[in-house]
């Protein structure tokens, strides 16, 4: 792993919203100054705001990003925005051709990857994705934390591990949370 790209959604839209913390923040921290693992990170609350960060992949300076990491609400093949509206990841796919080109991309999202294997394929092709991972279910909190925190660290020390290998790993060593999470690889 060389560098993590990171975007997460506001998840509170309270009046007290502007007062909440990243929940993702303090992981990519610690990754950072313990591990030596470099971050970007954003927070988005639309479609537009997104749009504009993705598209920063697109240009070489973030090529040594070989991680995105999307936090978002989500639903069954799309995430969502804390102003409410949707984005579709086959259409993401049909927008952003080659965005991911030999990244893997990491969908911390309730049920984003529970939508069909063919969709999820043309996701991977369509974007240039080398691993795609994410739920198939609506997640809590903790565990998906505690699952990540142990997904990006296996990631770091097996930089070389495709989806197959990646998936036989977190059954060995995190067989309760796959099943809980829904945990999937492409």
């Amino acid at each position: 792993m060389k560098r993590i790209f990171c975007l997460e959604t506001e998840w509170d839209t309270s009046l007290h919203a502007l007062k909440s913390k990243s929940t993702v923040q303090s992981l990519l921290g610690f990754f950072e100054e313990s591990l030596g693992v470099p971050y970007v990170f954003r927070q988005v609350a639309t479609l537009d705001d997104f749009d504009f960060y993705i598209s920063h992949l697109e240009n070489p300076s973030y090529d040594a990003y070989d991680i995105v990491y999307l936090c978002f609400h989500g639903m069954k093949g799309g995430i969502a925005f804390a102003d409410e509206s949707d984005y579709s990841l086959v259409k993401f796919a049909e927008d952003y051709k080659d965005i991911f080109k030999g990244r893997t991309v990491i969908f911390d999202c309730c049920s984003t990857l529970g939508f069909s294997r063919e969709d999820a394929l043309y996701f991977k092709r369509k974007t240039g994705a080398r691993v795609l991972v994410g739920y198939t279910r609506d997640v809590k909190f903790v565990p998906s934390f505690v699952f990540e925190f142990w997904l990006l660290n296996a990631m770091r020390m097996n930089p070389d591990f495709g989806a197959k290998r990646l998936m036989e790993l977190a059954e060995n060593e995190m067989p309760v949370h796959v099943k809980k999470l829904g945990f999937i690889t492409y």
